[in-house]
């Protein structure tokens, strides 16, 4: 579908709740999550402890078990959470995996930031991985363990094969982003590839950094990378914080031959600042499409028989500078109506599976919601 045919959609809040099922708790720092070919769950899971990101593999029962541990993590620049394994792509037998900034970034004066004096915890923040599995991810029963050896291989430009119960993963690092680039407000602003998504011919990622404000394309073959987009600051539009904002995209979709970003929007996360833009991922050349939200973490669509697309739209809060935050909000656009279709608490990702109209919603207080959607 071309980028000209859509028709940009305004937020009109009406409510129509949906209950909604607990399918998994007790999940740690959980950031995305991926439905696999069989309909279970890849999740990666963050911590505050060096080395201690994991992905677990969520069956449809609702039954963690890990099936990656000792991957790069750190505590945050914030210290209030950890970094580490974040977005995620899947091909077949292929992952693609980004890698946070971990706890390589620390503040310095006020609105500032510098490197870690005490060094970072890994010597590959801010990448992306690729994992080879000998076999199908859902047939996989292992787990396999990364070591700080491991990671210095990867960062030497070397393939790590890690094995365990019959199966094995070979990893290498496609590519790395600036770990921070200069900036003349903050001194530096650090790389936090987020958001990820592979192109239908599996020959391109589309990557959000939600620190550096960009949408980047990688090459799957070459690892090279090209910045399309860069996202400006937002006028804030309350009496809080600065003038401007920064844009803070979070998930990219494909969508058809164009590709849908949405924005968290900066502190102090004015209500109707964030949005979804439509991104030609040739050009980078950008334009709205959906708009009147707030803390916008994630966006799906499905296609409708007959009709124009469903969209999907999480928010982390519907105001998240008050105090306390109320719940977030799922978001349902049809054709001629849009909805609050249920509550959550700290939702950042959601998948789709089409065989059943179940939509998942992973909340970042370490829980999977399971809802139906009509």
């Amino acid at each position: 579908m071309s980028i000209r045919s859509l028709i940009p959609l305004v937020f009109l809040a009406s409510s129509a709740w949906c209950q909604a099922q607990t399918l998994i708790t007790g999940l740690q720092g959980p950031v995305k999550m991926i439905l696999t070919p069989r309909g279970n769950f890849l999740v990666a899971e963050t911590s505050m402890s060096p080395n201690s990101g994991r992905l677990s593999f969520v069956s449809r029962a609702g039954v963690r078990r890990s099936l990656m541990e000792g991957l790069p993590s750190g505590t945050e620049v914030t210290l209030a959470g950890g970094s580490g394994p974040a977005a995620m792509a899947l091909r077949d037998r292929t992952l693609y995996l980004s890698i946070g900034p971990g706890d390589s970034e620390r503040a310095a004066a006020p609105g500032t930031s510098m490197l870690n004096p005490q060094s970072a915890s890994s010597p590959i923040f801010s990448s992306l991985l690729e994992i080879r599995f000998s076999a199908d991810v859902d047939a996989i029963g292992g787990t396999f363990r990364m070591t700080a050896q491991h990671q210095q291989a990867l960062n030497d430009g070397g393939e790590v094969e890690l094995a365990d119960a019959g199966a094995t993963a070979r990893i290498s690092l496609l590519t790395r982003f600036p770990m921070a680039e200069p900036h003349p407000a903050a001194v530096y602003k650090f790389s936090n590839p987020w958001g990820l998504a592979l192109s239908e011919d599996g020959r391109n990622l589309y990557l959000t950094d939600a620190s550096q404000n960009c949408l980047l394309r990688i090459d799957t073959t070459t690892g090279r990378w090209r910045r399309l987009a860069r996202f400006g600051p937002l006028p804030n539009p309350t009496p809080v914080g600065p003038p401007v904002v920064d844009a803070v995209p979070t998930s990219v979709r494909t969508y058809g031959d164009s590709v849908l970003v949405s924005f968290l929007s900066g502190f102090p996360f004015a209500r109707a600042n964030a949005r979804v833009l439509i991104v030609n991922p040739e050009t980078g050349a950008a334009e709205p499409f959906i708009f009147n939200l707030t803390s916008a973490t994630d966006v799906l669509w499905r296609p409708r028989p007959g009709g124009r697309p469903q969209f999907f739209v999480l928010e982390f809060s519907a105001n998240q500078s008050a105090n306390p935050a109320p719940p977030g909000r799922l978001l349902r656009f049809d054709a001629t109506d849009s909805q609050v279709a249920g509550t959550f608490i700290t939702p950042v990702s959601m998948v789709f599976d089409e065989a059943t109209s179940d939509l998942f919603i992973l909340e970042l207080r370490g829980q999977i919601q399971q809802l139906k959607i009509d």
